[in-house]
């Protein structure tokens, strides 16, 4: 009876060993098992895969040629978690170009992305009407060239995707009595507008398109007297930059430079922080601060 009960038990630990065997990756030979995994950074390069800020990712799969072949998408979850990215459907020694998108879309259709035949057709465009664009998602890109072998790929990879946007917050100091000098009510709502950044991203994640101009959301401060970006405001990366701000279509000021005369920029990955502030005159200048964003302590905007 006890070598039976010792015959089963070691029937049960093989069974239990070959499950293990088969669940692990198949190799032609005894070379490490490798995994393909997507990471995100920050711009000052911390991991930050973890903290749940990655709404969803696209991946753009393409052949050696640069033809295309397939999308996949990666959501939140799987992101944060982790999870081995499986090239299944693909023969060894395939070397795949993977374009990473994150967060396109994860808030409402404020990007389209073209229909791709080869590499050079894929583009992620904001949607725009007589100039005026959507401000983007906070959008993340990577690109990693793999190589597959059976059962997985050649070498330990990361597919690393990092901010492609930044984010303003503007805020005005003496607006009512700017108000006051054009004749305006006290109450009146005011428009923000910021001007001269490129339409959307290529394959490589360079900025392309035509010029447009984005109309930040504005509200009352707690006060009720300055007029504020209640959140970050998303916007792509530019240089040379005009903000203009007007009520009833009536321009209250506008600034191409900062107080020190300094061009007014957004970068990918930072905050531009500006502050609309008038003279006894009536002239408009600008206080502009830049600080980047995506680290521990703060939170990934995605408007």
């Amino acid at each position: 009876m006890k070598h039976i009960l010792f015959t089963k038990e070691l029937l049960l630990s093989a069974v239990a060993l070959f499950a293990i065997i088969a669940t692990s990756c198949i190799r032609e030979d005894l070379d490490q098992c490798y995994t393909l995994k997507l990471k995100v950074e920050n711009i000052k390069g911390d991991d930050i895969t973890e903290y749940g800020w990655m709404e969803s990712t696209d991946l753009y799969i393409f052949d050696e040629n640069l033809n295309y072949l397939e999308k996949r998408s990666l959501d939140k979850n799987f992101i944060r978690s982790r999870n081995e990215i499986v090239l299944d459907g693909y023969t060894a020694d395939r070397s795949l170009r993977i374009v990473a998108w994150g967060n396109v879309n994860a808030l409402g259709e404020k990007q389209s992305v073209s229909e791709a035949q080869t590499i050079e057709d894929l583009k992620v465009m904001l949607k725009s009407q007589d100039g005026l664009a959507v401000t983007p998602d906070s959008l993340y890109y990577g690109s990693e060239q793999v190589l597959t072998k059976a059962g997985g790929v050649a070498k330990e990879t990361e597919i690393v995707i990092r901010p492609k946007v930044g984010t303003v917050t503007i805020e005005t100091r003496g607006l009512q009595e700017q108000l006051g000098r054009m004749g305006l009510r006290s109450s009146v709502d005011c428009d923000f507008y910021l001007n001269n950044t490129l339409s959307g991203f290529d394959y490589r994640g360079t900025q392309i398109g035509d010029s447009v101009y984005y109309n930040p959301e504005g509200a009352w401060n707690e006060s009720g007297v300055e007029w504020i970006t209640p959140t970050m405001q998303t916007a792509c990366p530019g240089q040379d930059m005009a903000v203009s701000i007007s009520a009833n279509g009536v321009s209250l000021g506008s600034a191409k430079v900062d107080e020190n005369g300094d061009p007014i920029y957004t970068s990918a990955g930072e905050n531009t922080h500006l502050i609309l502030e008038w003279g006894e005159g009536g002239t408009l200048s600008v206080r502009a601060t830049v600080r980047p964003w995506g680290v521990v302590e703060e939170d990934i905007p995605m408007h």
